[in-house]
Order: C-alpha cells, then sequence, then structure tokens
C-alpha cells in the first residue's frame, strides 16, 4: 500500500485553521470585557496557525485521497500540534495582562504550564496549573472552558463540521477512538446529529445552572465543561461552594455527558427507551455508579452525601469538577475513585477512561472462560452483549480488543506512575502519584494536590504526554511509534 504524504500534510494543513476559528469565537469575550491586551496574542495564534496550514496545504492541492493508513497518525499528530499552537494564546496573554489585576496569569509566563494547560483543555481533562482561575483574565476562562468543550467530542469532529478531508471521515473517528455511530446514517449525517445533541445539551445545562441561582458568567463556563466531561472551573474551589441543588444537578449534567450518544439519539429522535435500556455499558455504568456510591458512603460516613455523590459522579464520568479537598482524604477513598477513574464512562460520550463497553467485554470474557471450564470442548456458552446473542467469532474479537486496551492501559500507568514518582521524589506521598497519574491518563481532572506549577518541568511535561496518550486510548500512540516500520516495509516488501 502507498503512503500519500503529500495528502496528509494537505490534511494537517486544514486541520490547522482550527485555532483561528477558536480566536474568532473568542473575540467577542475580549470586546464584551475590553480586554484588548488579549487581542494580538489570540490575533496571532490565527495568524501563525493560517499561515502555517496555508503552507501545508497549497502546495498539494491536487493530492488524491489519503493512504487509510495514516488516519490514525493524521489524529495522533491533530492531538498535538492544537494544544502547541495554544501555547501562543496563553503566553502571549501572560505577557500582555497587567498582573496586579489579574494576579493567576502570571503562571503562564512559563511555557511549560501554557503547554500543560493548552493539553489539558483540549483533551478535556481539567488538571490546571492555575490555583485560583477567578483571577484569570476572562478572555482566558472562557478559552480553557471552550477548549473542553470542543474536546468533549473531538477536534475531528468539529474540523469535519467546517472542513473537508482527504481521510476517509469514518476511519477518521475511529481513529479518534471515540464510538461516534448511532444509526446506519452517512458519517455527515452522524456528527450533525451528534453536534445538535451536544450543543443542545450545552444551552439546557448553562441555562439549568443559571435558573438555579449560579451567576450567569460562572452558568456559562461551568455548563460546557460539566456536559463535556471536562473539569475547568473559573472558581477557587470548583463547585464546593455552591448550594445542594446546583451539585445535584451537576450530577445530573456531568452523568449525561457521560453516557454514549447513542443512547441520547435513541432517546431524543426515537423515543426508544426500551433500546437504551439494552445497552450493556449503559446497565454497567449505572451498577458501578450505585456500588461506588454505596462503598464510599461506608468508606466515609461523616462526608456530606451529596459531596459523595459528586465526587463518584465526576470520577466515574471523567469530568474532574469537585466539591471536596482530596488532598486530605485517605488511602481507600482515593483508591476507589482510581478505580472509577481508570473505569471511566461510556464509549460514544465525551467521557474518558478505559470506557464501561470494553469493562462490560473484559468482564463477560472471564466468565465466559470459566463457564467453559464445565463444558465439552466443543460447546461455546453464549454471550449476550446489548441483550443479544453474540457469534463466537464476534465476541472472541470484542474480548480480545478489549483486554488489549485493559493490558496496556495498565501499562502505561505504571510506567507513568513510576516515572513520576521518580520525578517528584519524596515532595508527595506515593497513593497522590498513582492518583494524578490515573486522573491525567483518563482525562480526568481530579488532583489528590500533586498537580500544580510548583512541579518540576519534566514532571509537568510527563502528564501532559499521559493526557495526549489518554485522549487517544494509548494504542493510536502505539501505532504511531510503530509506523516507521511499517512505512519503511511498504517501500521495501522484500526486507
Amino acid at each position: 500500500m502507498s503512503v500519500n504524504f503529500k495528502a496528509f500534510l494537505k490534511d494537517v494543513g486544514k486541520l490547522l485553521y482550527l485555532p483561528a476559528v477558536f480566536a474568532f469565537v473568542t473575540l467577542p469575550v475580549i470586546i464584551y470585557f475590553k480586554e484588548w491586551f488579549a487581542l494580538p496574542p489570540f490575533a496571532l495564534m490565527a495568524v501563525v496557525s493560517f499561515g502555517v496550514g496555508q503552507l501545508l496545504f497549497q502546495p498539494v492541492k491536487s493530492s488524491q485521497e489519503s493512504a487509510a493508513g495514516l488516519s490514525i497518525i493524521f489524529v495522533t499528530v491533530a492531538w498535538l500540534l492544537l494544544p502547541l499552537f495554544g501555547i501562543i494564546a496563553f503566553y502571549g496573554t501572560a505577557l500582555a495582562a497587567p498582573e496586579n489585576t489579574y494576579p493567576a496569569v502570571s503562571v503562564f509566563l512559563q511555557p511549560t504550564n501554557c503547554f500543560f494547560e493548552s493539553m489539558s483543555g483540549f483533551t478535556g481533562t481539567g488538571l490546571t496549573m492555575v490555583k485560583n482561575p477567578s483571577q484569570l483574565p476572562y478572555t482566558l476562562q472562557w478559552g480553557r472552558s471552550f477548549m473542553e468543550w470542543i474536546g468533549g467530542v473531538g477536534v475531528i469532529m468539529l474540523a469535519s463540521m467546517l472542513l473537508s478531508f482527504n481521510h476517509d471521515k469514518g476511519k477518521l473517528y475511529h481513529a479518534e477512538t471515540r464510538k461516534w455511530t448511532i444509526d446506519d446514517a452517512p458519517a455527515t449525517a452522524t456528527i450533525k446529529k451528534i453536534w445538535w445533541i451536544y450543543v443542545a445539551y450545552t444551552v439546557a445545562s448553562i441555562l439549568t445552572f443559571y435558573l438555579a441561582g449560579m451567576p450567569f458568567w460562572e452558568a456559562l463556563n461551568h455548563g460546557m465543561t460539566a456536559i463535556g466531561t471536562g473539569g475547568f472551573s473559573v472558581t477557587p474551589r470548583s463547585f464546593t461552594d455552591y448550594s445542594s441543588l446546583i451539585k445535584a444537578l451537576a450530577v445530573v449534567i456531568m452523568v449525561v455527558g457521560a453516557i454514549n450518544f447513542k443512547a441520547h439519539y435513541l432517546l431524543i429522535f426515537r423515543r426508544d427507551i426500551k433500546s437504551v435500556l439494552k445497552q450493556t455499558q449503559l446497565r454497567y455504568f449505572a451498577a458501578l455508579l450505585v456500588v461506588a456510591l454505596l462503598t464510599m458512603v461506608l468508606i466515609k460516613p461523616d462526608t456530606p452525601f451529596i459531596d459523595i455523590l459528586f465526587q463518584v459522579a465526576s470520577a466515574l464520568g471523567t469530568c474532574g469538577l469537585n466539591t471536596a479537598k482530596l488532598s486530605t482524604w485517605a488511602m481507600a477513598p482515593l483508591f476507589l475513585l482510581v478505580v472509577l477513574m481508570l473505569f471511566g464512562g461510556n464509549a460514544g460520550s465525551t467521557a474518558g477512561g478505559i470506557k464501561t463497553e470494553r469493562v462490560a467485554w473484559f468482564t463477560k470474557g472471564i466468565w465466559r472462560g470459566a463457564k467453559k471450564a464445565w463444558l465439552p470442548e466443543d460447546e461455546e456458552p453464549p454471550l449476550y452483549f446489548d441483550q443479544e446473542a453474540k457469534k463466537p467469532k464476534v465476541t472472541d474479537r470484542n474480548i480480545e480488543q478489549a483486554a488489549v486496551i485493559y493490558f496496556i492501559w495498565m501499562a502505561t500507568l505504571t510506567v507513568g506512575t513510576l516515572c513520576l514518582s521518580v520525578l517528584v521524589g519524596d515532595q508527595y506521598t506515593f497513593d497522590q502519584v498513582v492518583f494524578d497519574s490515573a486522573s491525567a491518563l483518563s482525562n480526568v481532572g481530579l488532583s489528590s494536590g500533586l498537580t500544580g506549577p510548583d512541579l518540576p518541568n519534566s514532571a509537568k511535561l510527563l502528564l501532559t504526554g499521559l493526557m495526549w496518550v489518554g485522549r487517544l486510548e494509548v494504542m493510536a500512540v502505539v501505532i504511531l511509534l510503530l509506523s516507521p516500520l511499517y512505512i519503511a516495509k511498504s517501500h521495501h516488501p522484500n526486507t
């Protein structure tokens, strides 16, 4: 199979138009709050990204469709390039903003912090270098929230609404690692339906928070980050100081964001609640939520129920908003949150983690293997998924894929945790290191108190890398690293 690098570069060039769109959408915020100092940095980001995009795009206008094998590489590169261009907005605004008016912005005078924040935003993670986001310029408050909102459904999803790519769109969505299929419609039609649902839920979330008593600016930002299961906040203590009503509504919104878009489509457009209730991954998600909630109540009886519910939903839904200072929690409840963060929300939702669909296949595979021990060798025990009996070949393939992802996910977490432990030394406990490593890899955003501007730059870059790897669900990065071998072999097939 030939590798069409010209078409690949052409698509990368198109993708680099997105930071320009991002800057344009931020313009009304700059104008409304009269933060004119933020205009040059965002304009520079737009000009540089658009200019580089043009350089890559123009020379290869006549390229044919790119090889399908480059789709995954294209997506992995996309998720690395966009946060890099985001550095311009953070760093430039920090240079231009009056520090006495916006004291928190000084943290972005360090490029490593800018890269961390940008990656955390675009991947929908929510770990932050900012101790008090309310002291940031409104432009950056909005920018952080909008990054997470985009990251919720993915930059490829957004780009495909605005641009046409040489890569097959279906392959791109598969490469972006979130299962977006909601019916048998073509990829373009599926994208439009998902965006309609996502925008509608976002507006509903903003209005819900506002009507419940949250100030409009906070409702606007939290509505985007909650439904996008992001985690960035514009308040010093996230949701800690809000009423129980607002916390309860936030739990609902976070859970909605962690449920797959196919379920939302079936409910909204087809009124088919029976098909929704048949979804195995949705049933697993509900069961995990209930079991974790009851367990947390037992091991933290002194914590208010609404705060326990909030933290459990935020961890399992990989949202990252919080109502508690997790640095004061004991090892047992932190370990439970780590397990929930690793499991994550539904496949085909805005959530991160391994995904409950894979958890379901993996556990059903273990149960199936145990049952086979009691049956004749030529007899296969039936396996039901979404209340349908699956063929042995389909079953074996899905179980194998779930097991592979689980293995490389845990291997990545182990290596990342050990490396981070070495980099931070004795400054933090090992359970804090495990917690924040899992939070970064699963794109959650909850922190045990480790993540912050005082970390060594090497540790910040490691966590940034984990966020990138986790958003691509590890396997895409493995394919990227192995791609030189494949490309070399395609040019020399007999070697």
